[in-house]
């Protein structure tokens, strides 16, 4: 009888060992499962980032292409900027860009910097005042460097 109950043991032994293989079975399929979804999921990812490059490329050369031609008519034929003068301009003039065209009458060729602090206001408020007025044909700008330099206009 000895040997029978050994071999009930062994047996025991032997199906407990037997579970925990299938478990760790089990266990490693599921992760194997995991994993082909996750490979999946970055092909698919990277998929669609392909696409959207090869997207990006394409747009991108079709635009290099349109600025060559743009780039080509530009040096076909340059178009002549004209300013043309308002008639009696100097009519519709405010006070302080009276002020401005008399400094610049005095002095002939003017910078921002040394007529804001004549007129009282701001660098900013005298350049877009001076902008107008170059707008509007009283006076030219001319730039050195980073400067604009205003004069008045020849009649």
């Amino acid at each position: 009888m000895t040997p029978l109950l050994g071999r009930g043991r062994k047996e025991q032994e032997i199906e407990k060992i037997l579970s925990e293989v299938r478990e760790k079975n089990d266990f490693l399929e599921r992760r194997l499962e995991e994993t082909v979804e996750k490979i999946e999921r970055v092909e698919r990812g990277t998929r669609l980032l392909t696409e959207a490059v090869y997207k990006i490329i394409t747009y991108l050369k079709d635009l290099e292409w349109t600025q060559e031609e743009v780039k080509q008519r530009i040096e076909e034929r340059p178009l002549p900027v004209i300013r043309k003068k308002e008639p009696a301009a100097e009519e519709y003039l405010t006070e302080i860009e009276a002020k401005l065209l008399e400094e610049i009458k005095k002095r002939g060729i003017l910078t921002v910097s040394e007529c804001y602090a004549h007129v009282g206001r701001s660098k900013e408020h005298v350049s877009r005042l001076l902008k107008r007025l170059v707008e509007k044909g009283i006076l030219i700008r001319e730039r050195k460097g980073k400067t604009f330099y205003y004069r008045l206009a020849e009649k």
